[in-house]
């Protein structure tokens, strides 16, 4: 079987260094003559990772996507970055269609791997960094190719991220507390039989958007001014033993 090349460059799969990531700097234009996302396609990011997050050596399937109405040669390159450095283990889960790349921290298509019609798909395994690690951010540059084989002018590129953050474990003392927190509507609700002796609420970064002393619950915090995104509530009891939840505000 033969399969029609991508382009001239790279059929074979992204050198590394092109997945348009911070630490990487480059992205598929480097190679193909097209400006950014600006093409009738799209390049998607998406993973198993529950909203509550990814814990620590767990593994998740990453999912990238391709699609464009008329083209159907597809190719990538995705990385995982946190704070300046790679992170994470990317594990091959179809080595006809992927490989690795750039030293093992990003994964690429194969020559075997580019053909879709309307769309193309690829999945990859990848494991969840050591505890601490609190927000990943997945990097993606893709192209849609014409398929001419000859060059590659009428090649797009396509950029896309996709975040996910580390869940919160209990700790013991955290466990022994009943107390409930979830979002309703526009509000984060906390019940529970407890007097607490404080709430903050902050976000992913850890900036403070939210406090209280000397809480009774049930209480109500109307969250119609938070920006959307993933927010930590940590409430505090009389005696300092505390509880953390994550919660997604849309």
């Amino acid at each position: 079987m033969s399969y029609p090349k991508l382009t001239t460059a790279f059929v074979n799969g992204s050198p590394g260094g092109k997945s348009g990531s911070p630490l990487d700097g480059g992205n598929c234009t480097m190679c193909h003559g097209s400006g950014i996302n600006s093409g009738p396609g799209s390049f998607n990011i998406s993973s198993d990772v529950p909203t509550t997050g990814f814990i620590s050596g767990e593994t998740y399937t990453i999912t990238i996507q391709g699609s464009h109405p008329s083209f159907t040669k597809y190719g990538f390159e995705l990385t995982a970055e946190s704070s300046g450095i790679k992170v994470g283990g990317f594990n091959i889960t179809n080595s006809s269609q992927t490989k690795l790349t750039n030293n093992n921290n990003s994964v690429t298509h194969k020559n075997t791997g580019t053909l879709g019609s309307a769309t193309k798909t690829w999945t990859v395994n990848w494991t969840a960094p050591t505890t601490g690690i609190m927000t990943v951010d997945f990097y993606a540059s893709g192209i849609t190719a014409n398929g001419n084989g000859v060059n590659d002018n009428g090649d797009e590129v396509y950029t896309t991220t996709y975040t996910v953050n580390e869940e919160i474990s209990l700790s013991n003392n955290e466990k022994k507390q009943n107390v409930r927190v979830f979002t309703f509507q526009e509000n984060i609700i906390i019940e529970g039989e407890k007097h607490l002796n404080k709430i903050n609420i902050s976000d992913i970064s850890g900036k403070e958007i939210y406090s209280d002393q000397n809480v009774y619950l049930p209480i109500k915090i109307n969250t119609s001014d938070f920006k959307s995104g993933i927010y930590i509530v940590s409430c505090f009891d009389i005696n300092n033993n505390y509880f953390h939840n994550k919660v997604s505000v849309n």
